[in-house]
């Protein structure tokens, strides 16, 4: 996975992010079973800002895969035989409502894979596989900055940013501004514009719906941080840079805050 070779025992448990190459070889001695769980976060959208306020949750399902690149982190984990056996078990009860198709099933199989990322990020966080001192602050400030722009829609404070870096806020504040050139919020205010600036262009989305859709909950408040950074209000941007009938104008270049 990702040039790099692991010896792998019952128990130990990996999160790969989508279109992560890897590969895994069974013992030539004893045999191999794998339990592959594929979904998109598409399926969990109307559960994941609850599950985002969580941080043993975005440890463990968010900044993990990212973290994988340093050579010093360990990309999976062991679980005990009770933790097993209960991962275990709600996987099999997910494969039969599957296979039965009862009505309510597809909830059914929400509900326990919610409660698999539950558990899982709870025995990631006691594991104590994920050792702060072997990452540097910046791969933390790294992971943060790849959490923003995965999941810009959904709410993520300074504090909780901080928080799931292991630092205050102040050393949060001050590593962070080191590492994007600006403050956390701006940043995050970036990627929401760069997004808006988007679908303003290339649909003819209300300007209400496009701010929703940047996570923006209050468009007055939004037209203010779209000002700030583009210099103009979002009308004016797609009276420029886009067509009435929402198709891209493709001779303009357009004024998009840059990415940091």
């Amino acid at each position: 996975m990702s040039g790099h070779r692991y010896e792998l025992q019952s128990g130990d448990v990996f999160v790969l992010e989508p279109g992560a190459p890897h590969s895994y070889t069974g013992s030539d001695t004893e045999e191999t079973v794998v339990f592959n769980v594929l979904f998109g976060t598409e399926l969990l959208r109307d559960e994941l800002a609850s599950l985002l306020r969580m941080p043993s949750f975005v440890n463990f399902f968010y900044l993990a895969p990212f973290l994988r690149k340093s050579a010093s982190f360990i990309p999976h984990f062991r679980l005990h035989d009770h933790q097993k056996l209960r991962i275990v078990s709600q996987l099999a009860a997910m494969e039969e409502e599957f296979a039965m198709r009862g009505d309510g099933y597809q909830l059914l199989i929400r509900t326990r894979l919610i409660e698999c990322l539950v558990w899982l990020g709870r025995y990631h966080r006691e594991s104590g596989m994920r050792k702060r001192e072997a990452l540097s602050d910046r791969d933390w400030i790294e992971s943060i900055r790849h959490l923003v722009e995965t999941h810009f829609r959904q709410p993520l404070s300074l504090k909780e940013a901080s928080r799931l870096c292991g630092m205050s806020v102040s050393s949060f504040t001050v590593k962070f501004r080191e590492a994007a050139g600006c403050s956390f919020t701006e940043y995050k205010h970036g990627v929401q514009i760069r997004h808006a600036c988007r679908l303003l262009a290339d649909t003819s989305s209300k300007v209400t719906d496009i701010a929703f859709d940047a996570g923006f909950g209050d468009i007055s408040f939004f037209n203010k941080v779209f000002r700030k950074h583009t210099g103009m209000t979002p009308k004016a941007y797609r009276k420029l840079h886009g067509q009435p009938d929402g198709q891209p104008n493709k001779a303009d270049k357009r004024k998009v805050p840059p990415e940091t």
